[in-house]
């Protein structure tokens, strides 16, 4: 009996495991810059890039950019978000950060690590995610690699009517 209960003990006391690449992402909700509650749930249906960062990371600072201008601005017309979640900041500070970097994607403010430590155990900031149409997670990493975030976006989103190209596009070549 004693050995059933330290096991019992132990397991309870393992801490959950964060989400690997292929689960379903749980609903959760934080509020945005303005303290507007936003809800993961309501974002199904769209390409979310959930990216992990704080002010004060010098990665999360040289990312930015790249999010706004090579993801957020290139794919947003194709179904794609980008959700940057600050961790533990004061909405005032994040959001004078917004805009020094010019950053029009939105920010969540989570008051604690706890939402990120359901991503990652040993990961740190930044840290970024692609999550799928129906809420599955089909990326992540520690740091930013734009040509890996690209080459899951790509597939998820499909090629753009130009690359798709049709008869209407080769008629309007000839026939202005």
């Amino acid at each position: 009996m004693k050995t059933l209960t330290l096991i019992i003990l132990l397991l309870a006391a393992v801490p959950a495991l964060a989400y690997e690449v292929g689960d379903t992402v749980e609903d959760f909700t934080l509020p945005d810059l303005e303290g507007v509650d936003r809800t993961f749930s309501d974002l199904r249906g769209e390409v979310v890039v959930l990216n992990f960062f704080a002010t004060w990371c010098p990665g999360c600072n040289e990312e930015a950019e790249s999010l706004e201008n090579d993801i957020w601005l290139e794919y947003r017309d194709r179904g794609v978000r980008v959700v940057a979640v600050d961790v533990q900041e004061q909405a005032v500070l994040v959001d004078g950060w917004r805009q020094a970097q010019g950053v029009t994607y939105d920010i969540w403010m989570a008051p604690d690590w706890t939402l990120f430590a359901d991503f990652t155990l040993l990961g740190g900031l930044p840290y970024n995610t692609v999550i799928d149409r129906e809420g599955v997670l089909r990326y992540a990493q520690t740091g930013y690699d734009l040509g890996g975030l690209l080459a899951v976006i790509d597939p998820l989103v499909g090629p753009t009517p130009a690359e798709r190209g049709s008869w209407g596009d080769v008629k309007a070549l000839y026939h202005p």
